[in-house]
């Protein structure tokens, strides 16, 4: 007599089928098993390769002792102060509907050596050309830029300006004084 549970087919054996079961439920863990295992070992693999490629190459101890002491001597480079001009420009594009009057003293810091060629570059050979690129900046600048108490971005763009029209790097750092404003 058979129960709902316990049904019998006849000429199946039901042992046989149970292992039938077990052997392929053995066989996709064991499939499991080397897939997740295979893919453990590419990412393991690129990882490894990553990390190969993009850790920089050491420094031998003597190589980062010469760099350093090569940059320091860049640094105590000895600096001239030479005299530009005295300038007195007008902006009127910094704050619509009004004008500002702007002066100021612009010194030059140059290499010792290179004072007298800039000098005579500044002050004779393109006296004109260098007047116009600095009062160019001061026109160009904002209000912002004018009111800088460093007045950071008008020396940058100075000594740009200046290193430009005389076509070599002279300008090592740019000085302002005796800087006014006025707002008319």
């Amino acid at each position: 007599m058979a129960t709902d549970t316990e049904t019998q087919e006849p000429g199946v054996d039901t042992e046989a089928v149970a292992s039938t079961e077990e052997a392929s439920q053995g066989q996709s863990k064991g499939k499991l098993l080397k897939i997740g295992g295979l893919l453990l070992l590419v990412i393991i693999l690129q990882i490894g390769i990553s990390y190969w490629l993009l850790t920089p190459p050491a420094q031998p101890a003597e190589l980062a002792e010469d760099s350093l002491s090569k940059g320091s001597e860049n640094l105590q480079v000895t600096t001239a102060e030479v005299t530009v001009d005295n300038f007195s420009v007008t902006n009127n594009i910094a704050e619509p509907g009004a004008t500002i009057h702007v002066t100021f003293n612009l010194v030059a810091l140059v290499e010792q050596g290179a004072a007298a060629d800039f000098d005579s570059m500044v002050k004779e050979q393109n006296k004109a050309r260098v007047k116009q690129a600095v009062i160019e900046v001061v026109r160009k600048s904002s209000l912002s830029d004018l009111n800088d108490p460093q007045l950071s971005t008008m020396k940058r763009m100075m000594k740009e300006a200046v290193n430009k029209v005389l076509k070599k790097s002279y300008v090592i750092e740019t000085v302002i004084s005796e800087y006014r404003t006025m707002t008319q």
